[in-house]
């Protein structure tokens, strides 16, 4: 279901894949949300992080000089572990290496009436060749 999630955003079917999440992982994603501090869906949660280790940079990528910024979609569990990591904008040659590092990312856990609460946001990545 993860993957066919993922698909779904980089056809650009965002709701029903928004579903699908919320379906498979239980996700807060209720209107007041922010007014409670909780990421809503689509929200940029690099700041969030307590630990966003750098994506390493594709051998194939920087041979091509590619660069530019990749969107990571992610879904952040109640210890605030990365469960899924999607990328779905950016250069094709860079994606997936966003996605492992995206991985490795650690969150500050979100409470939601004193219980932790699985939540998604995103999270970007810059790619400058060298």
């Amino acid at each position: 279901m993860e993957r066919y999630g993922c698909l779904l955003r980089k056809m650009g079917r965002e709701d029903e894949a928004s579903e699908l999440d919320r379906r498979a992982y239980g996700i807060v994603g209720a209107t007041n949300a922010p007014a409670l501090g909780i990421p809503t869906e689509g929200a940029v949660i690099n700041g969030k992080a307590l630990s966003l280790p750098k994506p390493r940079y594709p051998d194939e990528a920087r041979t091509a000089r590619v660069a530019g910024r990749v969107t990571v979609r992610l879904i952040i569990d109640e210890r605030g572990k990365v469960i899924h990591a999607c990328a779905v904008e950016g250069p094709a040659l860079l994606m997936r290496a966003s996605e492992v590092a995206a991985y490795k990312a650690v969150f500050t856990p979100t409470k939601l009436s004193g219980q932790p609460v699985k939540v998604s946001g995103i999270v970007t990545y810059s790619f400058v060749p060298r």
